[in-house]
């Protein structure tokens, strides 16, 4: 299999009489490439001003170690070049900017547009055509790690214990984007995939655009996920962990509190309100049925 600095060396040599048009033509999309293309879609921008031609990626800043860990070495891998990443602090981002002409403009001719892209931007059709589940699979993780959501509500009705229900417990992994060809061109890759998934949209409010929205509810469908595509951003995947350790998962919490959980330093149950007896503290009647599953299906589940 071509790897990322494979083709991005027979892509864009620096030939006068090949366009970088013509040879990405010529070439097969891979995962790593497939990745990028997702987070573009997520967290990219292209510009080409006439002043500037830039290939602009940020994120908020506890991303940190999701861009340094994952996205740079990634980006580094594909295109082939040195990255540096930053904290922009007037617009409160940590990414980074890449000037290089050649993979600009490879970007652009992959469909990305110059310019805002709220509207406009959508899966490449390279992307899109593919028959390999590794391709579709890493651009779905690129779209979610970076656009994508991962939280967890609290159960309703008789079927549970009182104490299962004073948690956060039911897992959904959504997706809201202002492109409607993105949306049907990522509903096109998850159908592929066979995960089940339910859509949505709602309608603008005052000079808001028409959002579309992507659900995948459940615990089979999140077990699954981490199975086949996986998160790489960690402010992500550690709600997972926290979700696989205690049986839910607190909403709204930073980084910094995920990590605390995980290391043993805060008791997840001190985020709510209500004081669970020390019958209903045991981990068996709270959280029974679901450590179950996961550790049914614990073999599946990626180790690295």
């Amino acid at each position: 299999m071509t790897t990322g600095t494979q083709l991005y060396q027979k892509c864009f040599k620096r030939e006068k009489q090949d366009s970088i048009g013509e040879l990405v033509l010529e070439q097969k999309m891979n995962p790593d490439l497939a990745e990028v293309c997702g987070i573009h879609a997520g967290d990219g921008y292209l510009r080409n001003d006439g002043r500037r031609r830039e290939l602009d990626i940020s994120g908020g800043f506890e991303e940190k170690d999701y861009y340094d860990n994952h996205i740079v070495p990634l980006f580094e891998r594909v295109f082939n070049i040195k990255i540096k990443p930053r904290f922009f602090s007037h617009r409160n981002t940590y990414g980074f900017v890449i000037r290089d002409k050649s993979a600009i403009e490879f970007m652009h001719s992959l469909g990305f547009p110059y310019g805002k892209k709220t509207l406009t931007v959508s899966v490449p059709e390279q992307v899109l055509q593919s028959r390999d589940l590794d391709i579709i699979y890493r651009f779905i993780r690129g779209m979610f790690d970076t656009d994508g959501s991962l939280s967890f509500r609290k159960r309703g009705g008789s079927g549970y214990s009182k104490s299962y229900l004073k948690r956060h417990t039911y897992p959904i992994i959504s997706l809201g984007v202002c492109s409607k060809n993105l949306w049907e061109g990522t509903c096109r890759l998850l159908m592929k995939t066979g995960f089940q998934f339910t859509v949505s949209y709602q309608q603008p409010n005052d000079n808001n655009h028409q959002k579309y929205k992507i659900e995948l509810r459940g615990d089979a469908n999140v077990i699954n996920w981490i199975n086949l595509i996986d998160f790489k951003n960690p402010i992500k995947f550690n709600r997972f962990l926290i979700w696989k350790k205690f049986g839910f998962m607190p909403p709204e919490l930073t980084y910094k509190q995920q990590n605390k959980i995980l290391g043993g330093g805060i008791n997840p149950n001190a985020y709510y309100p209500d004081k669970l007896s020390d019958k209903e503290n045991i981990i068996p009647t709270l959280v029974k049925k679901r450590l179950k599953v996961i550790q049914n299906l614990e073999s599946f589940i990626p180790k690295d």
